[in-house]
């Protein structure tokens, strides 16, 4: 039943889009709506057969697939745009409105405008600021997210920061003085990019390892080049790092393609080659293991065998 009501609710959306895009491609429709070309295809023969009473060939919806570029006709009572209903209206209003209360001061203009309109929309049905904070409860979606804060003000500040760092790789857990230069986020995590005291060399930080964090008073003088440009944490040039080349299923082509941990990207039919280099082959090994079969190495060939070894290694605990 749940999924019936999902195909529903993806039909009430897929017809007023092409009704506003005539002529758009299967692959765009696939990647807005989130589903593979065989539900697609299925999605629009289940069209044919829906419209108004008395439900004769001449009430029910035409749907023309010319190639790879689709056409609705005879559907023009779902041309009107669709409009959220109280409920969903006062949940938005509720997620802007907390959004905005987090961000404080370095609230997006357009975000605060976009919810103000939403108040005025709702009217007296509106969710106070006081029923926000009475009622609902708002937990971090990453527990590091005070660290984040105080790790941007130490960058903006060219403070410098003490704090104890756990190596995954050396179960280690050591005392680190760094000077905050980035954070991105990628790959599910926040990374710090900050010059290392200790190596002498400027290093990547995983937020989330980051324990006993204590900014300074002590100030230090950016790298001329992180003045001019905000650099990636991932960023390594070719003549240092190891380039690793991954085969990506179609399913997270999307999210990919968002990564900033890439640095290259192509397409390979409905895959996606993607390109990133690095210093440390051990931490990509690790994250690899949370796709599965989803994402597959290519290349370098040590890195395929470190990760048959670990996956050796585990399946072998499952052994009788």
């Amino acid at each position: 039943m749940p999924d019936l009501a999902s195909r529903v609710r993806r039909l009430l959306s897929l017809i007023p889009y092409v009704l506003k895009h005539q002529g758009v491609d299967i692959g765009g429709l696939c990647d807005v709506f989130e589903i593979s070309r065989d539900q697609l295809m299925k999605d629009l023969n289940l069209i044919f057969m829906c419209g108004q009473p008395d439900y004769t060939p001449a009430d029910l919806m035409e749907v023309d697939i010319d190639g790879d570029y689709v056409y609705i006709r005879m559907a023009d009572y779902f041309a009107r745009p669709l409009r959220f209903t109280p409920a969903e209206l006062s949940g938005l209003y509720l997620a802007c409105s907390s959004l905005v209360k987090l961000s404080g001061s370095s609230s997006s203009p357009a975000l605060v405008s976009a919810t103000e309109k939403i108040a005025g929309v709702l009217g007296g049905a509106a969710v106070s600021q006081q029923d926000i904070e009475e009622k609902v409860e708002i937990h971090s979606v990453a527990p590091e997210h005070e660290d984040i804060a105080k790790l941007s003000r130490a960058a903006d500040g060219c403070r410098v920061v003490e704090m104890e760092y756990y190596t995954y790789g050396r179960d280690d857990l050591t005392r680190r003085r760094v000077h905050p230069l980035s954070l991105v986020f990628g790959m599910g995590h926040w990374y710090l990019r900050a010059w290392d005291e200790k190596r002498g060399e400027t290093r990547v930080f995983r937020v989330d390892r980051i324990k006993n964090l204590e900014m300074t008073e002590e100030t230090f003088e950016p790298p001329r080049e992180e003045k001019e440009e905000d650099r990636s944490p991932f960023e390594v040039t070719e003549s240092k790092g190891t380039e690793v080349h991954l085969r990506v299923h179609p399913s997270l082509a999307r999210w990919a393609r968002e990564q900033p941990i890439f640095k290259e990207t192509e397409e390979d039919g409905d895959y996606l080659i993607c390109k990133l280099n690095t210093t440390e082959l051990a931490w990509v090994e690790r994250e690899l293991l949370n796709f599965g079969p989803k994402v597959e190495i290519l290349s370098p060939p040590e890195l395929k065998e470190r990760l048959r070894e670990r996956v050796r290694n585990l399946l072998s605990i499952y052994e009788d």
